[in-house]
């Protein structure tokens, strides 16, 4: 009795097996990085962080216990970072406006799609409307100049090469988006993908309580 050869599913089950463990691959770096931060948030982040220069509401120098983070109704800790092109750029320069601060990497897939969103935004607010910050967290200025220059971006993007910003700031994940009213204040902090409708709903929470 002649049987007839069988299809080989091997193929397709070594294709099974190579995205899975390039899922595990993305899931393990995700862990890597959101854990080393949250450790570096408890064990590293000293009470006073040396690019802060004070807060916008309040002045002088800042004290940042590594037990609080920003949330809405406190004040935003000010800071300065360079900028890709060198240049120091500091949240208290943009007193007296709404400013959006975007922590994201190039590595991670829903900051390359909302970021394009951030661009637009900034374009129809205007020079004094509110300001969009891109705060790049821990690569280096060509990775990031390489990565705006792909997708098209003029967005100010500054670069925090430790760190040490996006953790006091609690952006443990990315993208991370904290909204900071013209007083100095934080009006919301939106961990994950941000849209343009809910980013107009919370710069109109910031109009309204402002009028």
């Amino acid at each position: 009795m002649s049987t007839e050869p069988q299809e080989s599913s091997s193929a397709p089950r070594w294709l099974l097996i190579v995205f899975g463990l390039a899922a595990l691959g993305l899931a393990a770096a995700l862990l890597f990085y959101t854990y080393g931060r949250l450790g570096r948030q408890e064990a590293e982040l000293p009470e006073s962080i040396a690019a802060y220069q004070g807060t916008v509401a309040a002045g002088g120098t800042a004290v940042f216990p590594s037990d609080t983070l920003p949330e809405a109704g406190s004040p935003a800790p000010d800071f300065e970072l360079p900028d890709v092109n060198g240049d120091t750029v500091r949240l208290s320069d943009f007193s007296g406006r709404p400013v959006i601060l975007n922590f994201w990497a190039t590595w991670c897939a829903p900051c390359r799609l909302e970021m394009p969103e951030l661009e637009r935004a900034q374009a129809e607010f205007g020079p004094d409307g509110p300001a969009v910050l891109t705060i790049n967290q821990e690569e280096s200025a060509e990775q990031v100049a390489a990565f705006l220059t792909e997708i098209g971006l003029t967005l100010p993007a500054l670069l925090d090469a430790d760190g040490d910003v996006g953790a006091a700031y609690g952006a443990f994940f990315l993208p991370t988006t904290v909204i900071v009213g013209p007083d100095g204040i934080v009006a919301a902090v939106h961990r994950g993908m941000i849209n343009r409708d809910e980013l107009d709903g919370y710069l109109g929470q910031i109009a309204a309580e402002g009028s």
